[in-house]
């Protein structure tokens, strides 16, 4: 099986940790550490990886770094030397400066970095900037490499920079490092670049406090997005990614089509342990197959669903998870009622909003016919008037009654703006609440090939439920179609007449897929992503719709998501900038529903 699965599987809550390390250090709780910034080789790389996250958060003011980048890049400087540069002396900033308030940092930073050049089979020494990287990890390990004279200087010239020093001085460093060992020789040999000792002069380098890059106005540009990119990619990225080729036995992220194989022993573990992490069922077991049944199929053909109402109100042993769970739920709390006069008083108005268009939608009109109930008034025309409409009808404008069902990608993507998402659905869910109108609030996270769908208050819970909402917290994957399809499967058996679901997410289908059988992938098992996350997740709106659902996508990703949130919701789709607009947003698509 994928190397350092077994401690994943059995001690899941570990992940929990990893990201509590990361926001301890950064002393910053509401960014998102994203996945791509933790390890599964090991669990002190895993360690390592997050106490590196949090120190970068803390110690690197990287809106100075950017305008560096993009004003050096777009000065001439060569993307791919600058910014090896800037990673090495970032690292070596941050990692110095964790290490003086945690000294400890120093033994898991060198079991860490063993760990991941283990799985390397060769290194690409002849690469200069690999070469650099993978030196300078060996040195920070206390090994005594060979190096030759060019690689020593440059290392030398990076560990005499002070990490207590001014974010500007050390970027002037960076400066005088690249113009010394690496651009003349650009400029002599062009793109085909070979790195020769005796070419390195020293030079001078005019760079004062007040750097023209600092006076210089960041605009949307390509080359603005592009630096954008490359820092997400150092902050998520390590020295030593990227510097040879790794071995066969390839671990859970690194896997080209997030196919997991396990055998299965280590399978019937994790189906046993699900509870353990997200909460007791609750359906029994029968139900809960006869709904796989039904939707685990095509690509979702072998994955589970669980059904919970979370770890704070089904039974859980997990200690640490209740405790977690617990902290996230007071942090949601704290930052609504900081606010509390304001929430209360958009709950008041979209209930008022919400009764005055119901009681217009609900009257009825009467007719006058020749036929229907005689109108007593109007007997006296009986042959003495050729207008014979003596009789009515009352025509009921009721167009029946509403049911609403409001599912939350709880994916770690969403952990950035959690409490936001959380106080949102809370306001649009009383408001309905508060008018009669059924609606139940569910999240959808991935646990390997589980999808956790977490009820938060169900369609006739009173309004008192709602703040259950506020257990709502991020991790994991998303495997949207099949969260979608199983909603919808409870919501199709309700009898309103008028059936809505709207899915918030940030139109990215994410998930892994496990294979049952390491020996034989007959099946040809794909990753839930991409491509294939798109057009599932587009076809399950399509059938929901067919069968007279009304969805609508409420998007909160980036605007480069756009296209594939539109496949997927077609023209019903919101897309959301500020999500503490998310519920008048939404009242008022229920508006025009109602309406119409």
């Amino acid at each position: 099986m994928a190397k350092g699965l077994n401690w994943i599987f059995n001690e899941y809550e570990f992940d929990n940790r990893v990201n509590n390390l990361a926001w301890t250090v950064s002393g910053k709780y509401d960014e998102e550490i994203d996945s791509a910034e933790k390890d599964y080789s090991s669990k002190d790389a895993s360690m390592y990886y997050a106490i590196i996250a949090g120190a970068r958060r803390k110690y690197v003011d990287w809106e100075t770094v950017k305008k560096f980048l993009v004003n050096r890049i777009k000065s001439g400087y060569n993307k791919d030397i600058l910014l090896t540069i800037i990673q090495i002396v970032l690292n070596d900033v941050a990692e110095k400066k964790v290490i003086e308030e945690r000294p400890g940092v120093v033994d898991i930073r060198n079991k860490a970095y063993s760990d991941i050049l283990k799985s390397y089979s060769k290194i690409h020494k002849e690469d200069i900037l690999q070469l650099l990287k993978y030196t300078y990890v060996l040195q920070q390990m206390d090994r005594h490499p060979v190096m030759d004279r060019l690689v020593r200087k440059i290392l030398r010239e990076i560990n005499s920079i002070d990490s207590n020093d001014d974010i500007m001085n050390i970027l002037k460093r960076v400066d005088e490092i690249y113009l010394t060992y690496f651009q003349h020789i650009l400029d002599s040999q062009s793109e085909n670049v070979e790195f020769a000792e005796d070419d390195v002069k020293n030079v001078e380098v005019n760079f004062d406090t007040f750097s023209d890059f600092m006076l210089e106005e960041l605009y949307n540009d390509q080359e603005t997005q592009t630096v954008e990119t490359e820092i997400k990619n150092l902050n998520s990225g390590m020295l030593v990614d990227s510097i040879g080729e790794e071995r066969g036995d390839i671990d859970l992220e690194s896997t080209p089509n997030r196919v997991i194989y396990v055998d299965e022993e280590m399978l019937n573990k994790i189906y046993k342990r699900v509870e353990y992490y997200y909460g007791q069922s609750y359906l029994n077991e029968s139900d809960r197959r006869k709904i796989e049944a039904r939707n685990c199929r095509n690509v979702h053909e072998g994955c589970r669903l669980h059904f919970t109402d979370g770890v704070l109100r089904s039974h859980c042993e997990n200690a640490f998870q209740l405790k977690y769970v617990t902290r996230q739920k007071d942090n949601n709390i704290f930052e609504f009622q900081f606010k509390i006069k304001t929430f209360r008083r958009q709950i008041n108005k979209l209930k008022e909003s919400f009764s005055r268009l119901l009681i217009e939608e609900s009257s009825s009109d009467r007719v006058y016919s020749d036929c229907g109930t005689i109108y007593a008034n109007k007997a006296w025309r009986i042959g003495r008037s050729s207008n014979n409409k003596v009789f009515y009808k009352d025509v009921d404008n009721g167009k029946g009654r509403y049911v609403i069902d409001i599912l939350l990608d709880s994916s770690g993507s969403q952990t950035s703006k959690q409490f936001m998402v959380a106080i949102q659905a809370y306001i649009l869910s009383a408001a309905l609440t508060l008018v009669g109108i059924p609606n139940r609030v569910m999240g959808f996270q991935s646990f390997l090939d589980y999808t956790i769908l977490k009820r938060f208050r169900d369609y006739n819970d009173n309004v008192r439920k709602c703040e259950d909402i506020f257990e709502y917290y991020c991790a994991g994957n998303n495997r949207d179609g099949l969260a979608i399809k199983a909603t919808c499967d409870g919501l199709l058996e309700r009898d309103e007449e008028n059936k809505i679901l709207i899915v918030l997410s940030d139109g990215k289908p994410n998930d892994v897929k496990i294979g049952k059988d390491t020996s034989r992938s007959i099946r040809g098992e794909t990753a839930y992503k991409g491509v294939v996350g798109i057009n599932d997740t587009a076809m399950e709106v399509r059938k929901a719709r067919k069968r007279g659902i009304m969805v609508l996508g409420v998007f909160t990703g980036k605007e480069t998501d756009l296209e594939a949130e539109k496949k997927i919701y077609g023209k019903d789709f919101i897309y959301i900038k500020d999500i503490q607009r998310f519920s008048d947003i939404v009242s008022t698509y229920l508006k025009k529903v109602i309406r119409n």
